[in-house]
């Protein structure tokens, strides 16, 4: 790990100032697509420092919220009209209004709740686009700062604590998988009880 931090700072030397725009960019770029974002989060804390870092880690996926949100209502609300029944789609759009606030902003908090996932379902209702810029830009920015924070301190935790932070980092793993892996087994188990209800009832 601590040959992969000293690559990175010598990748970073190398390219000069492209790293303060290829680093949001690829913030950006995560956070459009359905991929994990801490991993670039930890690297800008890595490579710039807690606050530059927390800067671009905050601005880049707030970038890529947006983006997400605009291709949803330009494109991907046509294609919920002609594919969606009416009601369904008007029942969405009843809740998500009804909602406000704080429909958009809790769910931030909410790790269950995909980043990606919430970006692109609200671009397909009429929730304003204000609304929604100001409570991701309110929404991400702890975890922005925690995990960015995390990877500009990584270096310091490898050299002084090499064997504790390989066990943590195992640990920390090792509960995000079963973590995965329950919510998996328990959504498996409820759309086979639904399967059995609808089947009996037939």
């Amino acid at each position: 790990m601590e040959a992969l931090v000293y690559d990175f700072g010598t990748w970073l030397e190398s390219i000069g100032v492209w790293a303060y725009v290829l680093a949001p960019l690829a913030m950006a770029f995560v956070s459009v697509l359905p991929f994990p974002a801490e991993l670039p989060a930890i690297l800008n804390g890595m490579m710039f420092g807690p606050v530059l870092g927390t800067l671009f880690t905050w601005g880049g996926a707030l970038a890529g919220a947006q983006i997400s949100f605009e291709l949803a209502r330009k494109l991907g609300r046509p294609l919920a009209e002609r594919f969606v029944p009416q009601k369904s789609l008007e029942k969405a759009d009843h809740i998500a209004l009804e909602a406000d606030w704080w429909g958009l902003l809790l769910p931030r908090f909410v790790p269950l709740i995909a980043f990606t996932a919430l970006n692109w379902g609200a671009g397909l209702t009429p929730v304003p686009r204000r609304r929604f810029f100001w409570t991701t830009a309110v929404g991400i920015f702890p975890g922005a700062l925690v995990f960015t924070a995390s990877g500009a301190g990584l270096p310091f935790l490898l050299q002084r604590f090499p064997v504790t932070t390989w066990v943590m980092a195992g640990l920390i793993t090792a509960y995000g998988a079963f973590r995965l892996y329950r919510r998996n087994t328990l959504r498996r188990s409820r759309h086979s009880k639904g399967d059995s209800t609808t089947a009996a009832a037939r």
